[in-house]
């Protein structure tokens, strides 16, 4: 799981490096373009549609089968771990092969993760998304609320995310020529931790059972070399697999409809020129 013994890291340790990467000539372009398309295509662009500054239709993506899965406030910490779940590898690789080395890996991975949040962006500038949600304020639910006006839903940036981060570290790993037992645990629970993520992006009902499926097709066509079909059919596969929230026939049947809008938006996109037509013709038909 995402606080597993071998990439456990103190909050201070995660602080420390986004000071280091920003002041690292080697990675501070990187952050700064990151940290300001975040901003923008995420904070900025939402409340903008929210005060009327900016006039995109907001749609409800709602499924039945979000019925099926109980909200559970007590998954709020875990779901917001996202951040630190892809900082946390790139703080072991930096502790065990410094930072000259480490160092173009981060940068990278920046690059990437930036990519990502701009690749989203250019779906929500189409059509914003958005899900019922509880009414619920307590703890750090208030802060959520406040923060995001929750119109970004399709695609997930949270699934995406946490996808990226463990097939980035994974080939990283295997790249970097780690001991081969203790690359299959690394890569074993950041796996086990991008699906306890996903699966909290329903449990706390920040997203529907098709912000999941969207958000796999999306970073599959953002990095197409370590997020293929096979890979996410599995990852869907494992989704819920041990839930003690959801029952077992409830699962299946999420896992299925999340696996059939997949495989249909990997379908169309093989016969469009732009990737995020498959997209754009699902929301369109809204």
């Amino acid at each position: 799981m995402t606080g597993s013994s071998l990439l456990k890291a103190h909050p201070l340790s995660i602080a420390l490096l986004f000071v280091r990467t920003f002041f690292s000539p080697s990675t501070h372009r990187a952050l700064a373009r990151y940290l300001g398309t975040v901003m923008r295509d995420f904070f900025f662009l939402q409340f903008a549609v929210k005060f009327g500054l900016k006039t995109i239709p907001v749609l409800p993506v709602d499924h039945e089968l979000d019925r099926r899965v109980p909200f559970t406030p007590s998954k709020v910490h875990l779901y917001l771990d996202f951040v630190a779940f892809w900082i946390r590898p790139a703080l072991f690789v930096i502790r065990r092969f410094g930072w000259k080395r480490s160092a173009p890996i981060l940068r990278s991975f920046l690059e990437t993760i930036e990519d990502c949040y701009r690749s989203a962006a250019s779906i929500y500038r189409f059509r914003m998304t958005t899900t019922k949600r509880p009414a619920y304020y307590k703890g750090p639910f208030l802060t959520i609320h406040l923060f995001d006006p929750h119109y970004l839903c399709v695609p997930s940036l949270h699934v995406i995310v946490v996808v990226l981060a463990y097939t980035f570290y994974r080939r990283i790993f295997e790249e970097l020529k780690l001991d081969e037992e203790e690359r299959k645990e690394l890569g074993r629970q950041l796996y086990e931790g991008a699906v306890a993520i996903t699966e909290t992006v329903l449990l706390i009902k920040q997203h529907s059972v098709n912000c999941i499926p969207a958000a796999l097709y999306t970073i599959g066509c953002i990095t197409p070399k370590d997020v293929y079909p096979m890979e996410c059919v599995r990852f869907i596969e494992d989704l819920f697999r041990h839930s003690t929230e959801v029952l077992p026939e409830d699962a299946k049947q999420i896992r299925q409809h999340i696996e059939d809008m997949y495989e249909q938006l990997l379908l169309e996109g093989c016969h469009d020129s732009d990737w995020r037509s498959p997209l754009y013709r699902w929301l369109a038909s809204r």
